[in-house]
């Protein structure tokens, strides 16, 4: 009895309130309430329904609390139906890889709060003790969806840059090449750089990924234009900086990748030919 007054209590609160107030009621995090919802089996609503009026609220509401699965296990994953159909065997790399496609749309379409194991196990129709055979903690999982898109900007950009005749042509082109990216994929990279764990592991990721990018440009620029390391890396910084926000701009949905592509180009373009000028005028 006592479980099931917690059920009802809990969902009353999730459909007044937001999770970050009911988190700070029952002295936990946001994810931690989402985690208790999902093993209780307590629906909660998304982001875009506090965005919602009170009347839309009302009308989004679910009038009562639906009873609790009894073909569900304490894991909350169903083992019938739709979801007996879903589950199928699969090696251990195509299961992670399930999993953060799971995670990348929930992200998303929800929010990284949404994001739990819990969750994304059933909607893979897996139990939770599967799922932490791929990922032993969510933040795992999460960092791992990170690196995958990291090296997905990698990927196609050395397949781009392959494509350049010239240093020129190769900056262009990598140029124009991340401002695309960022428009097709940078809001899931962005949210998830949202949780302060997932930005500290890929603190040291990034900085090792810079590097490999820029070394061979500034070695380049400074023996094309006989410049400085100093100057080449203050240079190919500054290059860098201008692309890098305006790929946050483009992400974010603040900025149409063609205005991107527009404002970009001609700055990284006359850097380059300034350096030109530079080295013929000495």
């Amino acid at each position: 009895m006592r479980n099931r007054i917690e059920r009802e209590e809990l969902f009353r609160e999730v459909w007044d309130v937001p999770l970050h107030e009911v988190a700070r009621t029952l002295g936990m995090t946001a994810g931690g309430v989402a985690k208790l919802c999902d093993r209780l089996q307590v629906p909660r609503p998304t982001r875009s329904y506090w965005r919602l009026s009170a009347s839309e609220r009302r009308k989004a509401r679910p009038e009562t609390l639906p009873a609790v699965d009894s073909d569900t296990g304490k894991n909350g994953s169903a083992s019938s139906g739709s979801d007996q159909t879903r589950r199928k065997r699969l090696p251990l790399k195509a299961r992670r890889a399930q999993m953060l496609d799971i995670a990348g749309r929930l992200c998303l379409s929800e929010g990284i709060d949404e994001v739990t194991l819990n969750r994304v196990a059933r909607e893979a129709g897996i139990s939770e003790a599967q799922a932490h055979n791929c990922y032993a903690r969510r933040i795992d999982m999460l960092s791992a969806l990170a690196r995958r898109e990291v090296e997905e900007y990698e990927t196609s950009r050395r397949a781009i840059v392959l494509r350049g005749r010239d240093r020129m042509t190769q900056i262009v082109m990598s140029t124009v090449n991340y401002l695309i990216e960022a428009g097709r994929r940078g809001a899931l990279l962005q949210a998830l750089l949202l949780e302060p764990e997932v930005r500290e592991i890929m603190s040291g990721d990034f900085e090792r990924t810079r590097t490999a990018v820029s070394k061979p440009i500034v070695q380049a620029m400074a023996s094309t234009y006989g410049m400085s390391e100093e100057e080449a890396y203050g240079s190919n910084w500054l290059v860098t900086a201008i692309s890098l926000r305006a790929g946050s701009l483009v992400s974010s949905g603040l900025l149409p990748t063609e205005n991107a592509l527009r404002l970009c180009l001609p700055m990284v373009m006359g850097s380059i030919r300034s350096h030109g000028q530079a080295k013929n005028r000495i």
